[in-house]
């Protein structure tokens, strides 16, 4: 009995993800491909050197995938204790830095922190604001309704929002304060979804909600420990890659040019690579939305209208050293801190700008403790070029209604003229929904094999 050829397009965590929970299967025959100028997606360390008087350091420093934690990662804990992946404690703490519509670097309109009252109260001048007294007292009413809301969906209920209502409308409807919106509630979602303040506004609540009681972001106390890979993403990224390898997993790096996917249950799917024609029986596009959409030729228009509904957008990340890019006010720094212009908020389409001080989220050789270590992304102004270290370019899931909609239809889809589809954007975005969605793939291909009339091509959405 000849063996079942898999083609999976895309070597990020949900690629990975389905190659290794596959691996183990005699019927498959495996191939992953990536086009990239690394493997592992996201998870990209960048080698950060600095000349000391004792020699030159060299150390891993992450610029996509950073954090994660044991309350809402456990796929992703599960993968890293079974392949060994060493982990180290990192933290969440968030800050605003708002500075006049006239400059960057100078004076700060607002500033603050959520490490703790110090940090909060970190511009001094913030104890005698009306306008922050009433951000804080807003802050305490929007966790106390959001979660109820959370709790109401859990039990079914919509007490407190309608099922599809935008986040624009919940806020207004719950009259919450322009300084609530502009100087803490939209620059910390804009910077979780790495989105401009207008895509944010049109995020249904009850999934925004949903996300953030389940992360720990609405409650003052008892937030989950965030953690790390110790050396960085790529030490869980090898760690796999190796495991494929001894399982016979072939990885080819080669961009695919296009996908001719199968017109019946018996003909093949066609992958095309620079390096000529492959068929295989089933292809997994572990890739984002639109670049499957790019891809595939010959899928029906309900797959191509569920694609193209969750469209990307790029964001510019720099890895440097240049402190202005931090809060003035260095009570204020934080492991994410949002910078934005006064005025950019709430009408803006500008990309949100974070710098992720990872001093604060990575643990560094102590050599490399005495300065910060910034990826800033979508920077209002460029570092200084004698600071950057690199420069990347990521795209990132924009989601609203119509994008949340169409993730409930994607099990219609899977399967279809062999092709499935997994990625990060079937979820929230993150490193567990692409992890999560890729084993679910993985799953349901084991199953079409084992149990041929139980494969998903003829289940309904569930």
């Amino acid at each position: 009995m000849s063996k079942k050829r898999i083609a999976i397009i895309g070597a990020g965590i949900s690629g990975l993800g389905c190659a290794y929970a596959l691996r183990q299967c005699p019927e498959l025959e495996i191939t992953v491909y990536e086009g990239g100028d690394h493997i592992g997606g996201h998870s990209n360390t960048v080698d950060f050197s600095l000349d000391t008087p004792s020699g030159k350091i060299q150390y891993g420093i992450d610029t996509g995938f950073l954090v994660f934690n044991r309350k809402t990662y456990p796929r992703l804990l599960r993968l890293f204790e079974e392949i060994k992946a060493p982990i180290a404690n990192s933290e969440m703490s968030f800050s605003v830095s708002i500075s006049p519509d006239d400059q960057h670097h100078g004076d700060r309109k607002i500033e603050w922190a959520g490490n703790d009252l110090n940090s909060f109260f970190g511009q001094r001048a913030n104890l005698f604001s009306r306008s922050f007294w009433t951000m804080a007292y807003d802050i305490l009413r929007f966790n106390r309704l959001a979660t109820k809301l959370a709790q109401k969906q859990i039990h079914g209920g919509h007490e407190y929002a309608e099922p599809d209502e935008r986040i624009a409308d919940f806020l207004d409807r719950n009259s919450f304060s322009q300084s609530f919106r502009e100087n803490y509630f939209l620059p910390m979602i804009g910077a979780i979804w790495s989105c401009s303040v207008e895509q944010m506004l049109e995020f249904p609540i009850q999934t925004m909600v949903r996300f953030c009681h389940n992360h720990g972001l609405l409650q003052i106390q008892n937030r989950p420990q965030w953690l790390t890979v110790q050396g960085g993403s790529r030490e869980y990224v090898q760690r796999i890659v190796s495991t494929l390898e001894h399982h016979q997993v072939t990885i080819k790096r080669e961009a695919i040019i296009k996908v001719n996917a199968s017109q019946n249950d018996e003909s093949p799917v066609e992958v095309i690579s620079a390096t000529g024609s492959t068929l295989f029986d089933e292809v997994v596009m572990a890739c984002h939305s639109d670049q499957s959409l790019q891809l595939i030729h010959g899928i029906e228009q309900a797959a191509k209208n569920i694609l193209a509904a969750i469209p990307y957008q790029k964001n510019r990340a720099f890895l440097h050293t240049d402190q202005n890019f931090l809060p003035k006010t260095h009570r204020c720094w934080a492991a994410w801190n949002y910078t934005a212009k006064s005025g950019a908020a709430p009408s803006s389409k500008k990309h949100v700008s974070v710098n992720y001080l990872i001093n604060r989220l990575q643990p560094l050789p102590d050599a490399l403790k005495t300065i910060p270590i910034i990826v800033s992304l979508n920077p209002l102004t460029e570092p200084d070029p004698k600071l950057v270290h690199a420069e990347i370019e990521y795209s990132h899931p924009v989601f609203d209604m119509a994008a949340i909609q169409a993730q409930k239809q994607l099990p219609l889809i899977q399967g279809n003229n062999g092709i499935w589809y997994c990625g990060a954007w079937t979820g929230f975005g993150f490193h567990e929904d692409g992890l999560r969605s890729g084993e679910l793939v993985a799953e349901d291909l084991l199953e079409s094999i084992h149990s041929p009339s139980q494969s998903r091509r003829t289940q309904d959405a569930q």
